[in-house]
């Protein structure tokens, strides 16, 4: 049981972070909008680039490249 439970864990774990990570990166790309609406440009540049960023990190970073493949490890077992 013990074997089977750590992969689960680990899989929850990295979930979460990508989760998190793809969250940050829509609200900062959407609170760049506002900062832009607002004439802040220098910031909103800023948000934008971080929210993208973010949103590669949570997307691409681990969702594609660890989520996924623990996914289908894990249903392997």
């Amino acid at each position: 049981m013990k074997e089977l439970l750590a992969p689960i864990v680990e899989l929850l774990v990295y979930a979460v972070i990508a989760a998190g990570f793809t969250v940050a990166g829509v609200l900062a790309e959407l609170t760049s909008v506002e900062y832009l609406a607002a004439g802040n440009m220098h910031f909103a540049i800023w948000l934008s680039v971080m929210g993208a960023v973010a949103l590669y990190a949570g997307i691409v970073a681990l969702g594609l490249d660890e989520v996924v493949p623990r996914v289908r490890d894990t249903l392997d077992v």
